[in-house]
């Protein structure tokens, strides 16, 4: 099989995800691990970090960088999205990493071909520890879209409210001399 015709296979495999998947998943619809393997693209380690990930069309090999996970990896990667979601970065690279990864490791059979690439350095029990480790991440995603910053324009109609009535009272104080029955010096 060619390379050309290695990436219009990763091409069809990704419409086919797209088309069983529901509207309404959050998921990146890409093509698992699994199936672009099948259609003869090869994972290869990249030298360097998150910066490195590339695929090369014309030789049909998808560069990703190495990554050691271990019983500490999962609070690690959680930190390190938190972390780049406060400092508020226009491109949060590493949430779309760790978003791309879920898209493309659904279970373990995808964690042992990254493994035997030399992608995955797996210290934790199983492979399927791992796919469960990057899909619960997604799941975090989700749930922080779903209620964490649901809670804001709720919290900010809540905020101005307060502010508002503030303001009046300080007005109102200001003319009637609110001091006196408030027995403030």
């Amino acid at each position: 099989m060619s390379a050309g015709n290695v990436a219009e296979e990763a091409e069809n495999a990704s419409q086919k995800t797209v088309d069983e998947l529901s509207p309404l998943v959050e998921e990146i619809a890409i093509p698992s691990v699994t199936q672009l393997h099948k259609v003869g693209v090869k994972f290869c380690p990249a030298k360097g970090g998150i910066e490195s990930i590339n695929f090369n069309k014309s030789s049909g090999k998808f560069y990703l960088p190495v990554i050691h996970l271990d019983d500490n990896s999962e609070v690690v990667i959680r930190n390190l999205m938190a972390y780049e979601a406060c400092i508020a970065s226009e491109m949060m690279v590493f949430t779309l990493y760790t978003e791309m990864m879920n898209g493309i490791i659904d279970n373990e059979e995808d964690v042992g071909i990254l493994r035997e690439a030399g992608i995955i350095v797996n210290r934790l029990k199983s492979d399927g520890e791992v796919a469960t480790l990057w899909n619960g991440i997604s799941l975090m995603n989700v749930t922080m879209k779903k209620y964490a910053f649901a809670s804001w324009p709720c919290l900010t109609f809540l905020a101005a409210n307060i502010l508002i009535l503030m303001s009046t009272l300080q007005a109102a104080c200001s003319v009637y001399n609110c001091s006196k029955i408030f027995k403030a010096r």
